[in-house]
């Protein structure tokens, strides 16, 4: 196979992969207006909530699965930018002392969620896996919210801190 045919290959994977994104956002957004025209807005938004904890349950199960480390925060918050760069955002981390900043300068679900006639309400699901996720791999980790997009700001910050 030509290195051409290997660049081609690639392309296609990268454009499925961003189609399957999008594509699970939809399946998201759908299962939230369900719940909505069942049971109300306050129920879609109780449930939203539920989900993103179970969500940060099973991302924090996963890490100690693989063999992380409970208490190292710069390997907890690499896996939680790597999860979100696999999710089609755009993230970096900085080291702030002893604390492990996770940067987000762009995120799909921004767009996803205006689109579904929820502008700027994605933020406080975001806030709940990063929670839950850190509490699942260590009660010792604390995640903090600093600045979200969609609440105006240049990123969405979160400080991985561990205490006591």
């Amino acid at each position: 196979m030509s290195t051409n045919d290997l660049e081609k290959q690639l392309a296609r994977k990268e454009r499925d992969w961003q189609s399957m994104i999008r594509i699970t956002h939809d399946f998201f957004h759908a299962w939230r207006k369900s719940v909505k025209d069942k049971h109300g807005e306050a129920a879609a938004k109780e449930m939203e909530l539920a989900f993103w904890e179970n969500v940060g349950v099973g991302t924090g199960e996963m890490y100690l699965k693989r063999g992380g480390k409970p208490e190292d925060l710069e390997q907890i918050a690499f896996t939680m930018q790597r999860a979100s760069d696999v999710m089609g955002e755009t993230a970096h981390m900085n080291k702030d002392g002893k604390d492990v900043l996770v940067v987000h300068t762009a995120c799909p679900w921004m767009d996803s969620f205006r689109a579904a006639g929820l502008p700027n309400q994605c933020g406080e699901g975001c806030d709940r896996w990063f929670q839950v996720a850190a509490q699942t791999i260590s009660p010792k980790v604390r995640v903090v919210t600093e600045s979200q997009l969609p609440r105006g700001g240049d990123t969405c910050t979160r400080r991985f801190t561990l205490i006591g």
